[in-house]
């Protein structure tokens, strides 16, 4: 990354996006010098971030692409990370009877989150169940930071000066809907939806108004 060829085609494509300006030599290797000190700080950036990918290794056990592999050779070494990283949350002779059955069945060679589908789906989470958790664990690592910025942006427009005195548990409620939002818009396209949240909201405790009429 850091070599004399990225440096120019950078370069290059820096003068071209400012193509009206006039460079001399001594802006071009001032050009190079910006160059080399913003990749470096990439560099680092990625090495940081990046540090501990190694350890995500294990969840290899739960990529699709490489269930096929795994049919004939399975990945001790895998499971046994797992067991390091996670050792009080998995039986790991189930865990690994599960992974072996699911490898050995070309029809649910799916993604973690198809495969949770599928399971939930299909009332097979008590089954698998330590397939189920392993591919909720994967599911809930994010990838990058960015949702849960987005998350405790969400938290500071819910929970403002104004709404101080709310409680923990409807801002938690608050929250979970506001998270998972795609979620919601899904399970409102049902046309009883809104009728049976009203329903429920009504009958939790006595209101100040009725909210349930009987038709005579």
């Amino acid at each position: 990354m850091r070599k004399e060829e990225t440096i120019s085609i950078c370069c290059k494509s820096a003068m071209e996006l400012n193509s009206e300006l006039q460079y001399s030599e001594k802006n071009i290797i001032d050009l190079k010098i910006l160059t080399y000190e913003i990749l470096d700080s990439i560099i680092v950036q990625i090495e940081v971030r990046f540090k501990d990918f190694i350890n995500l290794k294990l969840f290899e056990l739960t990529n699709n692409m490489s269930f096929k592999d795994y049919k004939n050779n399975f990945s001790m070494d895998k499971l046994m990370e797992l067991k390091n990283h996670f050792p009080d949350i998995f039986n790991l002779e189930r865990l690994q009877n599960e992974l072996e059955i699911l490898y050995n069945s070309p029809d649910k060679y799916l993604t973690p989150k198809d495969l949770f589908n599928y399971l939930y789906k299909n009332n097979l989470l008590d089954v698998y169940q330590e397939l189920s958790k392993l591919s909720q664990l994967v599911l809930c690592i994010p990838v990058t930071t960015s949702s849960s910025e987005r998350n405790m942006s969400a938290l500071k427009r819910i929970k403002t000066f104004l709404r101080n005195s709310m409680n923990d548990d409807r801002l938690s409620n608050l929250s979970s809907l506001t998270f998972e939002k795609q979620m919601l818009n899904e399970l409102s396209t049902d046309p009883t939806f809104i009728d049976e949240v009203i329903d429920l909201f009504a009958k939790t405790k006595n209101r100040k108004i009725d909210l349930i009429y009987k038709i005579i």
